[in-house]
């Protein structure tokens, strides 16, 4: 006898209706049916999964970042206990600081070395060569390597170099000062990588001596690498802070000046990785010489990757018939009278015999708008010493726009858009110039006269403008 085949009937009539229509469906169709809809929705599931893992969780961990991104100082220390703020009166040198948890930190790539190879095949340089703290007899030469290597830099008036100067001691971050050069030359240099491998080469440039009239010298601020938080204004971000960068290279400026916020949070290592990334040309050839931004938020990464003169928060240096101050203007640091900040300008302002007097920093004394307007505190603390002392022009960033401000006598160029998203300037009563765009400004000294004009991505011009030294108030 036959067995009779297991089937499975789904009636939508009356039971026993001959009319009703009768669907009947095998059981082994049944279960592969069954099989491909439950793997479906497992692959729905992980496709959710791998989405909130990767995508969701690190936007959402860096939403208070971007919530925050051109907060008051005061809002955002309230806002996030658990970043540590230099308190009132700074001490010379920085803390190292604890970044706050919702900060991406990426580990320094390491290179393992095959077995019982320590030649250069085990090593590379993951950072710079760039350039420090520039004097007419000296320059420090930063860089950093995947694995420890002692330092060594060959150096010379032409690629055939003829100097060395070789640093013993095993590290990933070298810095080697070269001294004994000539004022105002080129000179060639590279680094060794390894047993026998060398850095292609490269040249710097010393600073110009007192009795130097004539130099140039470009200013740049706010370029803030690393604002991941989405995709297409990173993009955008990258590409503006490139042009402007390649710019600057094809006016070929002695060095530079960057107002601050260099990067979007100073604890974020790979906002440095993409900073240094993007300078890296420029940095190797022409020495930067950088301020503190509020965005930098006072972390130890911006004192670890800089070697500048001074206490690094606050300094000066010569070039040429010029004296350069850099301030700490970056609600980290305190400006009052009674602060050693205060104290130290002062006795810088009255000593230097310089022509020339330029000052930098990262929150303006004058604004006409775009975020925040002027610093009251930067008007009642610094103002008064710079208008006492002589000083001809101040840089600042923070608004990301253009603006040339004149209050007293004394030039206030609001130079902060290196390519972060820029705002719209309103005017005032000390407006000369405003406007909205991502530039650079190149400057020129020629003896007592100084020439400036602002560079917008495209390579066309505004605003140029001449002082003349230590114009009367």
């Amino acid at each position: 006898m036959t067995p009779a085949k297991e089937t499975t009937t789904l009636d939508s009539g009356a039971p026993g209706s001959a009319s009703a229509p009768r669907i009947r469906v095998k059981r082994p169709l049944l279960a592969v049916l069954v099989a491909y809809a439950l793997l479906y929705l497992a692959t729905i599931s992980c496709i959710v999964a791998g989405y909130e893992l990767l995508v969701v969780r690190p936007l959402w961990s860096r939403t208070t970042a971007l919530a925050e991104r051109d907060q008051p100082t005061s809002e955002l220390e309230a806002a996030k206990p658990g970043l540590p703020s230099t308190p009132v009166g700074a001490p010379a040198t920085s803390p190292t600081r604890r970044p706050s948890d919702y900060i991406r930190i990426l580990p320094s790539p390491e290179i393992a070395s095959p077995p019982g190879d320590q030649g250069s095949l085990a090593a590379s340089i993951t950072r710079g060569p760039y350039l420090q703290s520039v004097t007419p007899s000296s320059i420090i030469v930063v860089w950093e390597t995947s694995k420890e290597l002692e330092s060594v830099v060959e150096y010379g008036a032409t690629h055939a170099y003829g100097a060395t100067i070789v640093d013993n001691n095993p590290t990933t971050r070298h810095a080697i000062a070269i001294s004994s050069l000539s004022a105002y030359t080129t000179y060639h240099y590279r680094l060794k990588v390894g047993n026998s491998e060398w850095s292609a080469d490269a040249t710097l440039k010393t600073a110009a001596a007192a009795d130097h009239g004539w130099f140039s010298f470009a200013v740049i601020g706010d370029t803030h690498s690393g604002v991941y938080e989405f995709p297409r204004r990173k993009r955008e971000i990258d590409r503006t802070h490139q042009s402007l960068v390649d710019r600057m290279a094809t006016l070929s400026p002695d060095f530079y000046l960057h107002v601050g916020d260099l990067v979007q949070e100073g604890a974020d290592l790979a906002a440095w990785d993409e900073f240094f990334a993007i300078e890296e040309e420029l940095l190797k050839a022409v020495t930067m010489f950088p301020t503190l931004g509020n965005h930098e938020r006072n972390h130890q990464n911006y004192f670890d990757y800089f070697h500048l003169p001074g206490n690094e928060r606050w300094y000066s240096f010569d070039y040429g018939n010029a004296h350069f101050v850099c301030l700490e203007v970056d609600g980290y640091a305190a400006t009052a009278p009674d602060s050693e900040q205060y104290r130290w300008l002062q006795n810088d302002l009255a000593n230097t015999s310089q022509l020339w007097k330029l000052v930098f920093f990262h929150f303006p004394a004058y604004s006409s708008g775009g975020g925040f307007g002027s610093s009251p505190e930067v008007q009642a603390h610094l103002v008064p010493l710079f208008q006492r002392y002589g000083v001809d022009i101040v840089f600042n960033g923070h608004e990301h726009n253009y603006q040339r401000n004149v209050a007293d006598g004394v030039t206030y160029v609001q130079t902060s858009g290196g390519g972060g998203l820029t705002r719209s300037p309103g005017e005032s009563e000390w407006t000369v110039y405003s406007e909205e765009t991502n530039h650079a400004i190149y400057i020129r000294i020629e003896g007592g006269q100084l020439h400036g004009v602002a560079v917008r991505v495209d390579g066309s011009r505004f605003d140029p403008f001449t002082l003349r030294a230590n114009q009367p108030r």
